[in-house]
């Protein structure tokens, strides 16, 4: 287990690095030049990875209602004109 969160924070590291690498490319050459886009492309490309490896078995499930159902009794429960 310890391996696992040493490169979580490898991972968080790189992504941070090239965030700043980003923002730097941003304030130096502007924020639609080639090289920014190119460096938010990787920094998005490593924050899905990211994800993909680190979060996506920590979703949780939830229960889904019905739409109408929840809307139908928030209106009857707050007793708004048009529920009647």
């Amino acid at each position: 287990m310890y391996g696992r969160n040493k490169e979580k924070a490898l991972f968080l590291i790189r992504i941070q690095e090239k965030r700043e690498k980003m923002c730097l490319f941003g304030k130096v050459y502007g924020l639609n030049s080639a090289k920014t886009i190119q460096c938010s492309q990787e920094l998005d490309s490593l924050l899905n990875e990211y994800y993909r490896l680190f979060q996506s078995n920590n979703k949780r499930k939830s229960v889904t209602a019905p739409r109408m159902t929840v809307a139908n009794t928030y209106v009857r429960h707050h007793s708004l004109p048009y529920a009647k």
